[in-house]
């Protein structure tokens, strides 16, 4: 049982943060890219060109702060990891890093300590927090409640107001994902550990009503997408290696005009269209629940999407990587885009410098196996 729970974790935390991997590195080149201008110079955006962003490196850093405290986490640890691994090494600007990363380095330079170090600054509603949750829902299956618990205690750090509440949301929506739960079920769960008045729960849900009213029968048809029927569910089935993506055949997208369409709905529904910068949380958490329902858990059909919405769109693609990837596993991830996501250089992060995804998540995986393994045997 132990040997299964653990491959079975280990395929699913893999799919998880190597869709992030895939998400961030296919939006890179998008980033603040106007939909228009995105298919103007691609179409539709699908080849992975180049390597990911702080995202990624922000995900193993979150990753190996689980490994070492798992959920005795607290932002005291958070902020300790920070001066120990992180500011020492910053000889320079931090390449790629958010502004609510930058704030929060200069903050602790200054002495200042969580949660004043993630309100001193004017960016705690930035999507830093959302890019890096992953990692806890992968670390919590089952538990969304948990996930989220983890979550803000990083995100007291360095975020605050909706910039915390982004986190919360894409924690516990992993964490409903790693349990094979289908795309409407994950982001109720998400819904679930937000307030219900919150900005980035008045998103999800403006998000959600827009791909019913436009594709009421269903969300998958919102990309052209056919998906097969008897889709693994529940935390029972790896995929054996080389087996083909869960869902189909990759999409290509639906007619332009409809795609355009739906594009600018989600737009007009969630949107800052008058503010200058774009890694908004509720907004980028919202866009990246939309392309994951719209590609109804599909890998390639949810990312290419969230892409294609551009504004911070490594960020947007990166959640739907992780959410979609959570629920199919390391097999559901296009090969052609896994063959391309390298360990990472540490350029925002030297600390992580010459790691893999594949070496946090099965980290992950191996301490939650492990945890089970002693829990079980105390009931014994």
């Amino acid at each position: 049982m132990t040997v299964l729970m653990r491959d079975v974790l280990r395929d699913r935390a893999r799919g998880c943060l190597l869709g992030l991997a895939a998400g961030d590195a296919l939006g890179a080149p998008a980033e603040n890219l106007t939909p228009a201008e995105i298919r103007r110079r691609w179409g539709r955006l699908t080849e992975i060109e180049g390597g990911g962003t702080d995202d990624t490196e922000y995900a193993i850093f979150a990753a190996s702060l689980l490994t070492l405290h798992g959920h005795a986490l607290t932002p005291a640890d958070v902020a300790a990891a920070y001066r120990s691994q992180i500011i020492p090494r910053v000889d320079g600007p931090m390449r790629g890093a958010g502004f609510s990363e930058l704030g929060t380095v200069e903050a602790l330079r200054r002495g200042l300590e969580p949660p004043m170090s993630g309100l001193v600054h004017s960016h705690g509603w930035s999507d830093g927090l959302a890019m890096r949750a992953a990692p806890y829902g992968i670390f919590c299956p089952g538990d969304p409640a948990e996930a989220a618990r983890l979550v803000e205690q990083d995100g007291l750090v360095s975020g605050s107001g909706e910039g915390i509440l982004g986190g919360r949301a894409v924690a516990g929506a992993v964490a409903a994902a790693m349990t094979g739960a289908e795309p409407r079920e994950v982001v109720s769960a998400a819904l679930s550990v937000i307030p219900a008045d919150s900005w980035t729960a008045r998103n999800v849900l403006r998000a959600r009503a827009v791909l019913d009213r436009t594709h009421p029968s269903g969300a998958a048809h919102a990309l052209g997408t056919a998906h097969a029927p008897g889709t693994a569910h529940a935390l029972g089935t790896a995929h054996a290696p080389g087996a083909a993506s869960v869902g189909g055949a990759p999409s290509e997208g639906g007619a332009p005009g409809e795609d355009m369409a739906l594009v600018e709905a989600l737009h007009e529904a969630v949107v800052v269209r008058h503010y200058p910068w774009t890694d908004v949380a509720p907004e980028a958490v919202a866009l990246a629940m939309a392309a994951y329902l719209a590609g109804d858990g599909d890998v390639e059909a949810s990312v290419t999407f969230a892409v294609s919405l551009g504004r911070d769109a490594d960020t947007i693609g990166a959640i739907a990587g992780a959410l979609a990837g959570a629920g199919r596993g390391q097999y559901g991830v296009p090969e052609r885009w896994a063959t391309r996501i390298k360990p990472v250089t540490g350029k925002c992060l030297p600390v992580v410098a010459g790691l893999h995804v594949f070496d946090a998540a099965d980290e992950l995986a191996d301490d939650l196996v492990d945890k089970m393994a002693g829990e079980l045997a105390e009931g014994l």
